[in-house]
């Protein structure tokens, strides 16, 4: 049995039961995909590629506010993969592979039932049974863009960073954050009470990001709270050992030039995102997410998914529309499993959990 906390440790075996739902990601969509299976007492596993539970929300942004899902007028990011790990993992001791990779899958007879198939989901660890696959991994693998224009590698680790796993990593410094997106803006705000200072830079004159974080820029900007650098790129870094400072130049006026002092670099530039081994697999893609039905099927016999990684008429990528998304996959799941069992389930408030844990009110 793997450990619900941690996942599996790699070189570890892998399951070898046959189990109801297998779910891919361990991102937000996936851990509530487990609580559904759960409630409708189907047996669940769940792999990941990544070190840790929460996808993204661990991964890129731990300690950013989360204002739009159900029931938290604001939660951070790592709280709230918390809430969904005791929601789902606790409660109906579902076992994560963590550190995993879902190649390919095989279709081969059920042993239980020679009429009907399982598939066989083959990882860079091993082999695991399911009766039925529910794809939730995000926006799939994904890293870092680079900064265009100039190269950054030599200063990763040595005051350049692409994550912020920890707020406090930048306290009492000097920050520099390059980008105009969503996440650029809001680091700008989030480290206001940690680091000594912040410049945000960007190679454009507008912001791309939500309009109440622009706003609150601009008017910490104009409180000088925070040092707007538009339209500026980077021309080059430099420092003994570390970043100690950075020189920028202006878009439209080359010769216009800046030299900042700084003790480390935050480069916000979006993420490269990508399928990976699922490419490969008979998925009807379309813009690089997967295509599902209304009922969150996918072009594979016994194969549904949800939240970022799909697409159809209508998509939102919301934290709280994945969550619908994976309850309606679900239920899908377990009707193909077991077709006398009904679709719509029965109401928590009149059945609690089913199997609660011990100790469980």
């Amino acid at each position: 049995m793997t450990n619900n906390s941690n996942g599996s440790a790699p070189g570890s075996e892998l399951e070898t039961d046959i189990r109801d739902i297998t779910v891919i990601g361990a991102g937000p969509v996936g851990l509530i995909t487990a609580f559904w299976a759960g409630m409708r007492e189907a047996s669940c596993q769940i792999i990941d590629s990544l070190p840790d539970l929460g996808g993204q929300l661990t991964t890129l942004y731990p300690e950013k506010w989360i204002f739009d899902v159900p029931g938290y007028p604001r939660v951070l990011a790592k709280d709230l993969v918390e809430q969904l790990r005791r929601q789902a993992l606790e409660q109906f001791d579902v076992p994560v592979h963590l550190e995993t990779t879902a190649e390919t899958v095989e279709y081969e007879p059920d042993p239980e039932d020679p009429d009907r198939q399982i598939l066989r989901l083959k990882t860079d660890r091993g082999d695991l049974l399911t009766r039925t696959v529910i794809i939730a991994g995000g926006h799939g693998a994904f890293e870092p863009k680079k900064l265009p224009g100039y190269d950054m590698d030599p200063w990763e680790g040595r005051g350049a960073h692409y994550l912020v796993g920890e707020k406090a990593a930048f306290a009492g410094k000097r920050v520099v954050i390059i980008g105009g997106g969503d996440s650029a803006c809001d680091w700008t705000i989030n480290l206001l009470d940690t680091a000594e200072a912040i410049t945000l830079v960007h190679r454009r004159e507008g912001f791309r990001a939500h309009e109440v974080t622009v706003r609150e820029i601009e008017e910490a900007a104009a409180a000088g709270k925070v040092d707007l650098r538009t339209p500026y790129q980077v021309r080059e870094v430099a420092g003994n050992g570390m970043v100690e400072r950075i020189t920028l130049f202006h878009s439209e006026n080359e010769d216009d030039v800046v030299e900042l002092e700084c003790d480390a670099i935050l480069l916000q530039l979006g993420f490269k995102t990508a399928l990976g081994p699922l490419k490969q697999w008979p998925l009807e893609i379309h813009k690089g997410a997967i295509v599902v039905d209304p009922v969150m099927r996918t072009s594979m016999e016994a194969v549904w998914a949800a939240g970022d990684i799909t697409t159809f008429d209508g998509k939102l990528k919301l934290i709280a529309t994945g969550f619908a998304e994976s309850a309606v996959a679900v239920a899908q799941a377990v009707q193909h499993i077991r077709p006398d069992m009904r679709l719509q389930p029965k109401y928590s408030t009149n059945t609690g959990v089913p199997g609660a844990v011990e100790g469980q009110p």
